[in-house]
């Protein structure tokens, strides 16, 4: 149908043709003789393209639809495996949040332990002091020894004394001096015992209150050393639980990788399948984008580029069948 100064395009589909028709418009003017009085009659172009319809390929559309419901199958079985894996995380998030909390709390009563072998080491050092000083009245060969220099110069004397005033044998004389000689020897040994004695009982205090420090820290070390033992066995509990949960998210996560690939292989096959349609409709793409083109210059009363694309279009189509062997 035209309308004045309009072009339409009538549809037609394969095997047809679309008409196009331009109706030109009289210029507006008042006649001047009797000719203008009956103005020329209108004119219509009639130009034809060929319209194409979708192809419906029935046996891929039968592939895409099982396609799809293959696609909703493997969707729906992802649900419940990805909902057990949120729970499994969650719950091993919990666990491991308690397994950082013992950690620390195992540290804690380490720093104390350490605190207290460090307090108690001194004490230990003093006490074996202490009994050092109770042997060191014996020399390395197991001789006495004097417990200060005093003593030990008194009983040299007490010897020089029997050698000049009393009546020995000269066997007991030559005895006395090697003793005399002996003393001498621990000299240095019985000077430095006193003076480890007196750093000891200065800085120390006595054997008594040391072994009462000794005995309240270990005490004290016994009852950390319990909490401690309580800790790991709660630990390697946790441990254990932990290393359950993390095998169950293991096969969960194998088991949803198998489903996640079977449904990727799904997707792929879809896409092919839809390629393959598309394809398939080549020509019809093709023809809707010629016939917008026609549609948007019938609108714009554009008589000569639309004769130009419809007689190119057929020009076109006999091209490609004499390509393919047809001969009129």
């Amino acid at each position: 149908m035209a309308i004045d100064g309009v072009v339409s395009v009538e549809n037609r589909h394969v095997g047809e043709n679309e008409s196009v028709c331009v109706e030109k418009a009289p210029e507006p003017s008042f006649p001047k003789d009797a000719v203008d009085e009956w103005p020329e009659e209108k004119k219509f172009h009639s130009l034809y393209f060929v319209k194409y319809r979708t192809v419906e390929d029935r046996a891929v559309k039968a592939k895409l639809d099982q396609a799809d419901k293959d696609l909703k199958k493997l969707n729906l079985a992802c649900d419940p495996i990805t909902e057990k894996l949120r729970a499994k995380r969650n719950e091993r998030a919990q666990v491991i949040g308690q397994l950082k909390a013992l950690v620390e709390e195992k540290n804690h009563f380490r720093t104390i332990m350490d605190g207290k072998r460090k307090e108690i080491k001194p004490l230990q050092q003093a006490l074996g002091k202490l009994r050092g000083l109770n042997n060191a009245n014996r020399d390395n060969r197991g001789g006495y020894l004097c417990s200060s220099e005093e003593e030990l110069n008194d009983v040299i004397r007490s010897m020089q004394y029997r050698i000049q005033h009393e009546s020995i044998t000269l066997n007991e004389e030559k005895q006395i001096i090697r003793e005399i000689k002996q003393l001498e020897g621990t000299r240095d040994k019985v000077i430095a015992n006193a003076a480890m004695r007196v750093e000891v009982q200065k800085f120390v205090g006595e054997k008594d209150a040391i072994q009462d420090q000794v005995k309240s820290i270990g005490v004290d070390l016994d009852g950390v050393r319990k909490d401690q033992q309580a800790i790991k066995a709660k630990l390697k509990t946790l441990e254990t639980e932990n290393e359950a949960i993390n095998n169950v998210i293991v096969s969960l996560e194998e088991e949803l990788c198998v489903v996640i690939e079977k449904r990727d292989k799904v997707y792929h096959k879809i896409r092919e399948l839809r390629n393959k349609r598309e394809e398939g409709n080549t020509c019809f793409y093709q023809n809707h984008s010629l016939l917008n083109d026609a549609r948007r210059l019938a609108a714009s009363k554009d008589v000569n580029a639309l004769i130009e694309l419809s007689t190119s279009e057929v020009a076109e189509r006999f091209e490609k069948l004499r390509k393919e062997g047809w001969k009129p």
